[in-house]
């Protein structure tokens, strides 16, 4: 059976799109087949990060009746399957929320995990989506508000009898002004199963329309949704001793110099 798992937060910039991304690559390096998808109706960003932000078809021409989800589906170098939203605001007025949980059935057995990015917040949109999922994955950052707003996420999620599996705490500095994951724990009542530290090489990625897994498979966020995509599997992660593999020497790969 596939794994439906939704990938929310209680407010936008949290990091939200960018786990969805890099988890699922990241789970792609342990050999798993998995599907991202962009429920992010109303303001879509995976076709953006991933440079492709007008696709043949997308996830709006499926929900207006026009497409099968399958002829929505692209993959991505790293071997990771997308479906995007579009970006046209005349889109948000054909769209059929029904047909989405008809469409996430249609993918039942075609992947083992499907990952699905939902707006942020509790809007109408998103518990629409949320209802649909088996499982929770929560993304916040190191702050009161974000942490706040996570909470309001969770029991929403828990009054649904949603599972949540954890927290993921995006964009740590590890100093002395940001909660700390136990405390963040404390406050949630959920465990915190990743930690993403501020790096420098995201950005890059995201200037490069790639996952940072798949630029930088070494840098320290890269590593961290690694042991995250372990934690969700089960598996035991041990990063191989090769050399860091910066941004320098992706463009080596990239010119054909490196291999």
């Amino acid at each position: 059976m596939t794994r439906f798992i939704v990938i929310a937060s209680g407010k936008g910039g949290a990091g939200k799109t960018t786990t969805a991304i890099n988890l699922g690559t990241a789970l792609i390096n342990f050999g798993r087949n998995v599907i991202v998808i962009d429920a992010n109706l109303t303001t879509p960003n995976i076709g953006v990060y991933l440079g492709a932000p007008v696709v043949p078809v997308n996830l709006h021409d499926v929900l207006a009746g026009k497409k099968h989800i399958t002829e929505a589906a692209y993959m991505h170098p790293s071997g990771l399957k997308v479906i995007p939203g579009g970006l046209s605001l005349d889109s948000l007025k054909k769209i059929d929320y029904k047909k989405l949980s008809e469409a996430l059935m249609d993918l039942n057995e075609k992947a083992e995990v499907v990952l699905i990015d939902v707006g942020p917040g509790l809007t109408k949109e998103t518990l629409s989506i949320l209802e649909m999922a088996d499982e929770a994955i929560i993304v916040t950052n190191p702050e009161m508000a974000a942490v706040t707003d996570a909470l309001r996420t969770i029991k929403m999620l828990d009054k649904m009898n949603k599972k949540v599996m954890g927290i993921v705490v995006t964009r740590v500095k590890d100093d002395e002004l940001e909660i700390s994951p136990k405390n963040i724990e404390i406050i949630l009542e959920k465990p915190v199963i990743g930690i993403i530290p501020e790096d420098s090489t995201i950005r890059q990625s995201v200037h490069l329309k790639h996952p940072v897994v798949y630029t930088h498979p070494s840098s320290d966020a890269s590593l961290s949704y690694k042991k995250l995509a372990a934690n969700l599997i089960g598996e035991k992660y041990e990063e191989s001793l090769k050399s860091k593999d910066g941004f320098f020497s992706y463009m080596m790969r990239m010119l054909g110099f490196k291999k």
